[in-house]
């Protein structure tokens, strides 16, 4: 009996020396992903003391270019937080877009999240076309349809940042449904801030 509950001590005890300490919401420690073959667990960084000392760090940039963002991108689309980003990659609802130029998302990025930088909805190239194909979109002539597309959600590095927004713009502008576009305003900086897992992504040369 005594070496029965020496061995139920001990579990109990491995099992809170493994415990999430700092959680995600009450009774979730992570969320688990898959995107492009691979799994990836998102949690909290664990150490209480915990604080960025890297770029995200810094408090203020230089505008311009720098300039606080709406909350609200454009009226239709949805402003995501930390919590909806999660659950669109979670449950894969659509295409989880980092808009980023690829210098910064060689440094880091948010686990599957797909690296389509700005620029590339700006103009009508044959690179923007076969995106807007991935996505599930359709050219008639010389106008897209977008009956059947997915929904998108883009990111970039935090409320002061404009890339994601302009891709946003971007795409209003050819037509892109509003309600099939969702914008995390917080970004990079805001996931950091709350010490959720980041990933450096092989990145393609």
């Amino acid at each position: 009996m005594r070496l029965l509950s020496s061995i139920l001590l001990l579990t109990l005890s491995s099992m809170l020396v493994h415990a999430n300490i700092v959680e995600i919401t009450q009774g979730v420690p992570f969320v688990e992903v898959e995107a492009n073959g691979k799994k990836y667990k998102i949690q909290r960084e664990q150490k209480e003391d915990a604080y960025l000392t890297n770029t995200f760090a810094l408090t203020s940039r230089p505008s311009p270019p720098f300039f606080i963002e709406p909350f609200t991108v454009s009226d239709g689309v949805e402003t995501y937080g930390e919590l909806e980003v999660l659950d669109f990659i979670a449950k894969k609802k659509g295409v989880f877009i980092d808009a980023r130029l690829e210098n910064w998302f060689a440094k880091s990025a948010i686990p599957a999240a797909v690296n389509i930088p700005f620029k590339l909805f700006l103009s009508d190239t044959p690179e923007r076309s076969k995106i807007l194909k991935g996505f599930g979109a359709k050219k008639n002539a010389d106008i897209w349809d977008f009956t059947h597309a997915k929904t998108i959600l883009l990111y970039c590095n935090g409320a002061w940042c404009g890339q994601s927004p302009t891709a946003i713009h971007a795409l209003i502008e050819i037509g892109y449904p509003k309600s099939k576009m969702k914008y995390y305003r917080g970004g990079m900086q805001s996931w950091q801030l709350l010490g959720l897992t980041t990933i450096v992504p092989e990145v393609k040369k």
